[in-house]
């Protein structure tokens, strides 16, 4: 026998279907409000991004398809900022569709700037939790926005992977994701000891040349989803004390120092 779901996750539309406005903070009908999830999604305009209810994904024991066969109903709201209003979205289910527990922006625009709410209820329960999404243009000449850069940083000599990171939702299980790396958003001529495999740039010795940016590209459908990474490079740690070169150990050094006094006589 299946154990039931938590009585505070127990939703429904009827009194939704009425609903125009979502009001801030509890005082949706008794509704448990989880306010803003710590997840921000940051995406370049053009490009396709997928926000996720975060209800399902760290707050309730349940997934979708659970609350969908215990006849729950999720519905998503949309804010200009933390405050405001919320209204229902209309989707147009092309370049913007809900899709079970997401919403997909295909792609998205600078007018999807704001808080997106999803909403899970019944008649007289509810929950909601909010997700911020931000939309940026690539900075003036280049591939990438520098406030939406991952980092890493390697030590020189060593060895250091970079990833693609956060392209799960781009890719197809059964496949492979083809994926193209450049530096400074052009195409480069990778040394010998630097290898491409799947999503990873891979130095097996870090050079100081190595230090810049590397974006990788994916193709999703007929969009591209860049990422980009500024890796920094340091000196390899040591637990040795520094070596004093001079003066030398043991031994008396005299030094002449020239000490210029300035008086001022009245």
């Amino acid at each position: 026998m299946k154990a039931p779901i938590p009585l505070l996750i127990l939703l429904h539309s009827t009194i939704a279907q009425s609903l125009k406005v979502v009001s801030k903070r509890g005082s949706v009908d008794g509704c448990t409000d989880w306010s803003v999830d710590y997840l921000k999604y940051k995406v370049l305009v053009g490009e396709p991004v997928r926000i996720k209810c975060a209800l399902f994904y760290g707050y309730i024991r349940a997934n979708y398809t659970h609350a969908q066969s215990a006849g729950l109903s999720l519905m998503w709201y949309r804010s200009a900022g933390h405050g405001d209003f919320e209204e229902p979205i209309s989707f147009d289910g092309i370049r913007m569709s809900k899709e079970e527990d997401a919403i997909w922006f295909r792609p998205a625009d600078l007018q999807d700037i704001g808080l997106y709410s999803c909403v899970l209820r019944n008649s007289t329960y509810c929950m909601k939790v909010s997700m911020s999404l931000i939309v940026a243009e690539n900075d003036t000449d280049l591939c990438y926005n520098s406030k939406m850069r991952y980092f890493e940083k390697a030590e020189l000599s060593k060895s250091k992977d970079i990833t693609c990171p956060d392209i799960e939702d781009y890719v197809l299980s059964a496949k492979e994701p083809e994926i193209v790396w450049y530096k400074e958003c052009k195409s480069k001529q990778w040394r010998q000891n630097i290898l491409l495999k799947k999503d990873t740039l891979s130095i097996h010795e870090v050079l100081e040349d190595d230090i810049g940016n590397y974006t990788c590209e994916l193709q999703f459908g007929n969009f591209v989803v860049r990422r980009t990474t500024e890796l920094t490079v340091t000196a390899p740690l040591t637990e040795k004390p520094p070596k004093i070169l001079f003066p030398p150990e043991n031994k008396m050094t005299a030094m002449e120092i020239q000490i210029e006094i300035l008086a001022t006589w009245r």
